[in-house]
């Protein structure tokens, strides 16, 4: 069991021996003595007989993987058989979804070589088929054409699998649609050599109209009952829709409040009712999270926040949180209804007061903000040129607050100089949002946008107008049983802002102004240092012949581009351990110069994220490309708990 349990780990050579004593007194000791042997690990794995695609591709779809030089940390390289046997398995699903159903793979050959283990795989590939006919039988209740629409699967395309999977839900979800809750459909495919095609035949059963009978919430030791069905798209009575239980879901989970969440379906009492189970298992909402950091830009910083989520299992939200630093100071109280006054209409406020010292001004603020959101759908709005509206949320905010730039130096550019002094600001802005992201914390599949326009000039002192569009993409590339997963996510980020009640060319207030830079802007710049600046020249301190001393000042931007690109793998899932590859591009300009694509500052980096017990962790180590003399070669940030 010793030397099975050291194979296990990449140790085959373990030697185990034993040394047993035996006392008078009828006891006895037993000493193992173990020579562990160096590691042996996979140098190679090859492939015979493939032509259809490359042998590292195939190597990415097994979990075996070849020795390099971070082996010591991720274990790559490591013979285990049981995994490999899974390996033969994986292989010969990703051939059949790729069209060859008749591939024939052989258990995989081991050699032992002086520096480790060859691993050869035969394969004997077949022909590649393609779908042929397809064609219903059974209760068909609309048009063929439709209904082949519906399955998303094509004639002459590839044959897979995993498109006649789903197109048996695509089919089940249609017809449950219409209130065929128990609606059966049963793929028959025939296989045909000559043709290497493959005809697919769906048997359709749709069984009796029904109606939503009870729904039951079982699993919830916190959150109330009726924080889960307010979210349901499916009410008792109602008649039964595949995509509405779907949309429920899909709607708990994004709660944020359950580990787990099913929906399931089953017959009830009465023939023409069917009975929702929804079963969830509570997580963690209340949080305490903490974080520190240091840059050039920052110094030291720390920040501490208590955040709950769900306050007193009402689904409300409730956050304290401060930053401070030796550079800056945040304090932020917020607290979210979400379905004020009983119907799906959250409302907010916010208590802040900031402030951010540059190397020669402070801007700062104490104000409120009162905002207001409903989502499209409760007007009836589902469509909108073919745009789904299910997921867009309608929004409305309003912010009272008190700025300051203070601390201005004698020898501060001369635009920020005639920004000293205090200032009242009173904007509203409209927004909408669109989410369909799978997880609110970590995130694989689905997309957020927010679109808004901010309007100062409701009296106060102010008058700007500022466009705000951001945009984050998840994209699953390779999606593994063992959870480490490859996911490419894209994001954009654009803001547009002129001053004096719309004017053009007229830049924002310094404190409305944008200063990119840091792990929640381009990464590989200390934060706030990007945008643009102007030259200012402070005479020696001696008051001699010295000449002056020059440099370029951050003034902020009226107008910022940014563009985030990133590959998020696992590394160790059960751990909530991932890492991150990512390339970064974004500036801010003066409106007058206006956004220039080719002046966009680049940066590339990689990094560490842990969905910690406590809180959302991450580090980013950002490389600039384009780096200027006064820029570090490189920028290490981290962060703990949300940003806010």
């Amino acid at each position: 069991a010793v030397r099975d349990a050291y194979a296990k780990e990449g140790y085959p050579d373990a030697d185990v021996r034993y040394d047993l004593d035996v006392f008078e007194d009828n006891t006895a000791e037993l000493t193992y003595e173990i020579d562990e042997g160096g590691p042996v690990r996979v140098q190679e794995i090859r492939f015979e007989g493939v032509e259809a695609f490359s042998h590292r591709k195939l190597r990415r779809v097994m979990a075996t993987r070849e020795e390099w030089f971070l082996s010591w940390f991720t274990g790559a390289g490591t013979l285990n058989d049981e995994e490999l046997r899974t390996d033969v398995e994986r292989l010969q699903a990703f051939y059949y979804d790729s069209g060859y159903i008749h591939v024939r793979i052989d258990e995989p050959e081991v050699v032992r070589r002086d520096d480790g283990l060859e691993l050869t795989v035969r394969i004997e590939e077949g022909p590649k088929f393609s779908v042929g006919a397809i064609t219903f039988e059974g209760d068909i209740l609309a048009d063929e054409e439709e209904l082949e629409a519906t399955t998303g699967i094509e004639v002459g395309k590839t044959f897979k699998p995993s498109l006649l999977r789903d197109g048996v839900f695509r089919l089940t979800e249609a017809y449950g649609n219409l209130g065929y809750a128990f609606a059966e459909v049963t793929p028959l495919t025939k296989v045909d050599d000559a043709t290497e095609s493959v005809d697919v035949r769906f048997r359709m059963e749709s069984g009796p109209t029904v109606k939503v009978g009870r729904i039951d919430v079982r699993g919830n030791t916190k959150t109330r009952d009726y924080v889960v069905r307010r979210e349901m798209r499916l009410n008792e009575g109602q008649k039964f829709s595949g995509t509405g239980l779907r949309q429920s879901r899909n709607r708990v989970r994004r709660l944020g409040f359950f580990e787990e969440v099913d929906v399931t379906s089953a017959r009830a009492e009465k023939e023409d009712e069917v009975d929702l189970t929804v079963s969830v298992r509570e997580a963690r909402t209340g949080t305490f999270s903490a974080g520190a950091g240091f840059s050039s830009a920052d110094n030291v910083l720390a920040n501490a926040r208590i955040v709950e989520r769900n306050l007193f299992g009402r689904g409300q939200s409730l956050q304290l949180g401060v930053d401070f630093g030796s550079r800056r100071r945040n304090f932020r109280i917020s607290f979210t209804e979400p379905w004020f006054l009983g119907i799906p209409l959250s409302a907010s406020v916010d208590l802040f007061d900031s402030e951010f010292r540059f190397s020669r001004f402070t801007r700062g603020g104490t104000g409120i903000g009162l905002g207001l959101s409903y989502p499209l759908w409760e007007l009836g709005w589902r469509d909108f040129y073919g745009f789904s509206l299910d997921d867009v949320h309608a929004g409305l905010r309003y912010r009272l607050e008190r700025t300051r730039v203070n601390g201005v130096s004698l020898f501060a550019p001369p635009s920020l100089q005639l920004e000293e002094g205090k200032r009242l600001t009173s904007s509203v802005r409209p927004s909408l949002v669109r989410n369909t992201i799978d997880h609110p914390f970590d995130p694989s599949r689905g997309s957020r946008q927010v679109v808004s326009l901010e309007w100062a000039g409701l009296g106060g002192d102010v008058d700007f107008l500022k466009f705000e569009a951001t945009t984050r993409f998840y994209f699953p590339l390779v999606e593994l049983e063992s959870r480490r997963n490859l996911v490419y996510s894209f994001g954009a980020r654009l803001g547009y802002g002129v001053g004096d009640a719309g004017v053009s060319g007229e830049e924002l207030p310094a404190t409305e102004r944008y200063f990119p830079g840091g792990i929640n802007s381009v990464r590989g710049f200390d934060v706030r240092t990007l945008g643009p600046r102007e030259e200012v020249c402070e005479p020696p301190l001696t008051g001699g012949d010295e000449e002056d001393t020059c440099g370029n000042e951050e003034i902020g931007g009226s107008q910022q581009l940014i563009f985030n690109n990133e590959l998020i793998f696992g590394l160790f899932p059960d751990a909530g351990l991932k890492g991150v590859v990512f390339f970064d591009a974004g500036e801010a300009f003066t409106a007058e110069e206006g956004i220039s694509f080719s002046e966009l500052r680049l940066a590339v980096g990689w990094g560490i994220r842990w969905l910690s017990p406590f809180g959302p962790v991450r580090i980013a180590v950002g490389y600039p490309l384009d780096r200027e003399e006064d820029e570090n070669s490189s920028v290490i940030l981290f962060s703990f708990g949300t940003p806010f």
